[in-house]
């Protein structure tokens, strides 16, 4: 007996399926911005900062007051794993030096006075950065305080 619409009713559960995994990969990425609070930031950066701000879907952005007299800003954005093996990858005039003890795997790059901390931990893979601090190593201890702060929450 052939079913009536069977072209349909066979190109609407490949959809479904096809869908379900994108939704359920998608659906298990936190919101970037609830991964930190911003007493957390504050504390760590010594200068208060407001509600993250989210940038897009993947990421959000933490910046000093202000009332603050910094310029700090403290960014997060989130990424599939599959991205971290490109921000392992040797880039010219960058410097990449591994960061151990964060997540999975973990490394700094550093381009001038910019210093990134790129992290993977299970099905999600980030980038955090700390702008307005001066001095690499206080960016680098910055980045990684709260990058083992994100990793609990991925």
């Amino acid at each position: 007996m052939r079913v009536p619409h069977s072209k349909a009713l066979h190109a609407g559960i490949v959809s479904v399926l096809a869908a379900g995994p994108v939704r359920a990969a998608h659906a298990a990425v936190p919101n970037p911005c609830s991964l930190l609070t911003p007493a957390r930031v504050s504390a760590v950066i010594g200068a208060p900062v407001g509600q993250g701000s989210a940038i897009g879907t993947t990421g959000c952005e933490w910046d000093a007051t202000p009332q603050s007299g910094s310029h700090a800003k403290v960014t997060l954005v989130l990424w599939d794993a599959q991205a971290f093996v490109g921000m392992k990858a040797p880039l010219p005039r960058v410097t990449k030096t591994p960061a151990a003890g964060i997540g999975e795997d973990a490394v700094y790059a550093t381009i001038g006075s910019l210093t990134t901390l790129s992290v993977k931990q299970g099905h999600v893979a980030f980038v955090i950065r700390v702008y307005g601090v001066a001095g690499q190593d206080k960016q680098m201890a910055i980045e990684k305080s709260l990058a083992l702060d994100v990793v609990k929450g991925v």
